[in-house]
């Protein structure tokens, strides 16, 4: 996993500078999430180093050279190296952290339920339905599934309010094209967040398909 390379004084005031977050748009440095989707279909070493080079063409390095310019004329009082290290943290390392914390859920949840299979969603299923993965038992898809950090469960601004809104939007419309459950995943550092609660509802669905057999 990436580590925040900057102070965490610096870091928390160029998060809070809503006038960056222009430079970080996916029309600026690209749908990071599609990419590193399509990184870890196309490896079976899937690393940081590969990442790094799977993300680093000579394109995308000249964009992310010319993000840094733009930020060295507005930010003159946060030192260059903390920018150009902000920079391949926000772009490359969260990317890449919160990609694996994914997997991690996952595979806890596989360790829970070795006979159901849990499946990475692809990025265009994410974008439509708000959705990272999908289970299946026998083939059938039982439910699917989002999994973000803690901290989305206490997101409550307005803009962030708009944006949980739309996610319950996309959820709602998964439920109604595929006839299954879609649950909320919340991880934290101690990895799946009220893991007991969501075993409990994976057990509900499994008796309740065994009922209907």
């Amino acid at each position: 996993m990436y580590k925040n390379p900057i102070s965490p004084n610096t870091y928390s005031k160029l998060n809070k500078d809503k006038s960056i977050n222009k430079y970080f748009k996916s029309d600026s440095v690209g749908k990071c999430m599609k990419l590193i989707d399509d990184y870890y279909q196309s490896t079976d070493n899937f690393c940081k180093l590969g990442w790094e080079n799977y993300y680093l063409t000579e394109e995308r390095k000249n964009r992310l050279n010319d993000i840094y310019k733009e930020l060295r004329e507005e930010q003159q009082e946060v030192l260059g190296v903390d920018l150009s290290d902000y920079i391949f943290y926000r772009v490359l390392g969260q990317t890449y952290n919160g990609y694996v914390a994914e997997l991690n859920i996952l595979k806890e949840l596989k360790e829970s339920f070795p006979k159901l299979d849990f499946i990475k969603a692809t990025y265009e299923l994410d974008e439509k339905y708000f959705t990272d993965f999908e289970v299946y038992t026998g083939g059938l898809l039982i439910f699917g599934g989002q999994i973000k950090p803690i901290s989305y469960l206490y997101m409550s601004t307005p803009y962030q309010k708009r944006a949980k809104e739309n996610h319950k939007r996309q959820r709602d419309e998964y439920v109604k094209k595929f006839n299954v459950p879609h649950y909320l995943l919340y991880y934290d550092e101690n990895g799946l967040y009220e893991k007991e609660n969501i075993c409990n509802k994976i057990n509900t669905i499994l008796a309740l398909k065994n009922n209907t057999i």
